[in-house]
């Protein structure tokens, strides 16, 4: 992780919080260099200094990036390059209207000790168990997220009523009606003879979320569960899919929250789907066409989550179809497992 330390004379109205933010995504970049993303961050302002080069007009930033050891001298010129250009950039306003010196420099720490301490992992077990406590307020599904789903459409996709590919996420509600325990027994309503069981990561969010960037959006997560996104098949998403998909009973939540910090990669986690004993779907998140972290932020960008909150990922393509008299089991590797038994409705 960084060290960043902005030193600027008193003579320039400077906005420190966000020339720090710019100058931390300009170091944190791809995640190669500082896979986390955030930086230790202070800024100076030198008030005993308002003569700069021999006159007051003149002003000046100044930025130390301190860096660990490891990176090799491409790395540390391509970090370089990056993190200057973006400074410049950001202080083009200011140099339109006055004298501005900007500098920068990146130093490797060498520590002689080091002492650490950090509890968060805790915090974030925590904060998982609370959002596990209860019901969520609210669950969002997503469809046609995974690469084969959008692909199976074919040339009907440019046709009408879709007339383009989705620009946006297409989503969906799991009204309180429709929730469900692991293990429960679903009773199918008497007009529908089977259901696609739709495997789905459910994102659990610790916090509230609200125009979530997309380098920041794990950070709000406390963990992931399993939900069987159970849906009467349908083949139009052109309108809300409400008879299809908030039937009573059909959002069963595993009972299991997989704390975020024992989940590796989201994007990275191997479906399996089994019917009676039988694997008949084996798929992963990493077919998904907006990853968990980019799905956060263009959903939270016009509406908000709070904690224990869910949205659905998305599930596989080809969702098996499952009628009474069956039990289908699905489980998420590094999460958990989720099993129900389906039953007819009696007359």
């Amino acid at each position: 992780m960084p060290h960043i330390w902005i030193e600027y004379s008193g003579n320039l109205d400077l906005d420190t919080r966000a020339l720090m933010r710019t100058v931390q995504d300009a170091a944190v970049g791809d995640g190669s260099l500082f896979p986390l993303a955030g930086a230790r961050t202070r800024a100076l302002r030198v008030d005993d200094c308002l003569i700069v080069d021999g006159h007051p007009d003149n002003a000046f930033v100044h930025v130390v990036l301190r860096i660990g050891h490891g990176r090799n001298a491409e790395q540390k010129a391509a970090l370089g390059q990056r993190v200057f250009q973006a400074l410049t950039q950001a202080l083009a306003p200011q140099m339109t209207e006055r004298p501005l010196g900007i500098s920068m420099q990146i130093e490797e720490a060498d520590p002689v000790l080091n002492y650490k301490r950090n509890n968060y992992r805790e915090h974030l077990a925590a904060r998982a168990a609370e959002a596990a406590a209860s019901l969520p307020r609210t669950v969002v599904g997503t469809a046609l997220n995974t690469r084969q789903a959008l692909a199976a459409l074919g040339d009907a996709v440019d046709a009408a009523p879709y007339k383009a590919a989705p620009k946006a996420p297409v989503l969906y509600i799991k009204p309180a009606n429709t929730y469900a325990q692991d293990g429960a027994v679903i009773t199918l309503p008497a007009d529908v003879e089977e259901v696609e069981v739709g495997a789905c990561l459910a994102v659990v969010f610790g916090r509230r979320a609200s125009r979530v960037g997309a380098a920041e959006a794990l950070s709000y997560v406390a963990g992931y569960r399993v939900v069987a996104d159970l849906s009467v098949p349908h083949a139009s998403y052109f309108r809300p899919a409400l008879k299809q998909k908030c039937r009573d009973g059909f959002c069963p939540i595993g009972r299991e929250l997989a704390p975020a910090a024992a989940v590796g990669d989201p994007d990275a986690l191997d479906i399996e789907v089994s019917v009676d004993g039988q694997v008949v779907q084996r798929a992963s998140t990493a077919d998904l066409l907006r990853p968990v972290a980019r799905l956060i932020a263009d959903v939270t960008e016009f509406m908000s989550f709070e904690a224990g909150d869910m949205l659905l990922t998305g599930a596989p393509h080809n969702a098996p179809r499952v009628g009474a008299g069956q039990r289908y089991d699905i489980r998420i590797s590094q999460v958990g497992t989720l099993g129900n038994r389906l039953a007819a409705t009696h007359a």
